[in-house]
């Protein structure tokens, strides 16, 4: 009986991790790993489970993981393995069981991996009366969250300012003071040569930093070596290239695109609308959360009403489906779920375009939905446009542009 017991633990085991596997691959693609990236990410896991046989991974903890990676350090591996095992187990942690740690969590040896460009030692606190660290990159987490900042510019802030400290971590004192800015901001241009985007988003990050987490004013930085915004006109199609582009595509993406030149929408907020954002009546879209936070309504082209309304028909089988399938509901806000426990999974709250495919919650074990990937209507976009013999660059914001532009 006892050995009966004991394998049914295992194999009880064995199911959550590969549910924890399932989600893995799952976040890695919404990240926008190369799939030919994410069986070694897998691996990394697989070992990492190994590493403490009898606990699966939701039950560890961040000591646990930086174990893992120091087991790792003693084994001799390459520096780029010990840094991909680390972000893995940083992303299964923080995208996949939710652990708020892990979103700021510095594994051992990064810092020295990612300062082997800009010449940086290894330490683990700034000097005697300068916080710590981690300290201020978990007050620099929880300004964020109070602040409600999408998870894509949270997770661009985060990774700036521990730039930041790799960048002054000979001179920890200079990192607290503008001039430690203005050397950080010259050096992206001067040594790494990015572009004036970048710049100004590793500048907006710090700003952020300094108000907002350390209470002082960044003020008027002076001159400094700025990156050339180059001025390039955006892409337009004209009329018949963008009816030869739409028309090289068909079924769920063919829709998608339409949507993104008949009514000028973006393309995450095209892929993020839900059942309930559609006017048929008033013949509208309305956009919640847009760029900038902000709501807005766009028209919804005559041309793909009845397109629509076929697409959700078919849409709404898979959603009732879905339902008799221990299904949680479709990917939802944490504060507003909790509010509404039953909204993830009623039929108004549904991706217009969903996932092909159901992922595994791995703190509860049921399956959620998310919406489609942007890769898949990227890929197709790019695709269609080779077929239809255009020889420009178009993307998906192209068919925005063209939007605008044809209204003219």
């Amino acid at each position: 009986m006892s050995c009966r017991c004991k394998l049914s633990h295992e194999e009880e085991n064995e199911a959550m991790n590969m549910s924890l596997r399932g989600a893995l691959l799952r976040a890695l693609s919404i990240q926008g790993v190369p799939e030919k990236r994410r069986k070694h990410c897998v691996s990394w896991v697989l070992w990492y489970e190994r590493f403490i046989p009898d606990r699966p991974p939701q039950e560890r903890s961040r000591e646990d993981a930086e174990s893992f990676i120091s087991h790792l350090q003693s084994r001799r591996l390459e520096a780029w393995q010990v840094s991909q095992a680390g972000k893995t187990l940083r992303l299964l942690y923080f995208r996949v069981l939710g652990e708020k740690w892990a979103r700021t969590w510095v594994f051992p040896g990064e810092r020295d991996f990612t300062s082997r460009h800009i010449g940086l030692s290894e330490r683990s606190r700034f000097l005697r009366g300068v916080p710590d660290e981690r300290d201020l990159l978990q007050r620099l987490d929880k300004a964020i969250c109070i602040r409600q900042y999408s998870y894509r510019t949270a997770e661009a802030y985060v990774s700036w300012v521990k730039k930041y400290f790799l960048f002054h971590r000979q001179r920890p004192r200079e990192a607290l003071t503008p001039d430690g800015v203005k050397a950080f901001l010259e050096y992206l241009v001067l040594v790494r040569k990015v572009a004036a985007g970048t710049q100004k988003q590793a500048l907006n990050a710090l700003d952020f930093f300094f108000g907002e987490v350390l209470g002082l004013e960044l003020g008027d930085l002076g001159d400094f070596a700025r990156s050339k915004r180059p001025k390039n006109l955006p892409v337009v199609l004209s009329r018949d290239e963008t009816e030869r582009v739409l028309g090289a595509l068909d079924g769920t993406t063919a829709l998608a695109a339409g949507l993104l030149y008949g009514s000028g929408l973006r393309l995450m907020e095209a892929l993020r609308l839900r059942v309930k954002d559609v006017d048929f009546d008033c013949s509208q879209i309305q956009v919640r959360d847009g760029k900038g936070k902000r709501d807005r309504i766009t028209v919804l082209p005559e041309r793909y009403l009845e397109p629509l309304k076929a697409h959700l028909v078919r849409v709404k089988a898979v959603h009732e489906s879905d339902l008799g399938q221990n299904y949680a509901g479709t990917t939802f806000w944490p504060s507003l779920g909790r509010k509404y426990p039953y909204a993830p999974r009623q039929w108004i709250w549904q991706y217009i375009f969903p996932s092909s495919r159901l992922a595994v919650d791995p703190q509860t074990g049921r399956s959620i939905r998310h919406h489609l990937h942007e890769t898949v209507l990227q890929r197709a976009v790019k695709a269609a446009a080779a077929r239809a013999g255009i020889s420009k660059r178009v993307t998906c914001h192209t068919l925005r542009h063209s939007f605008a532009t044809h209204l003219l």
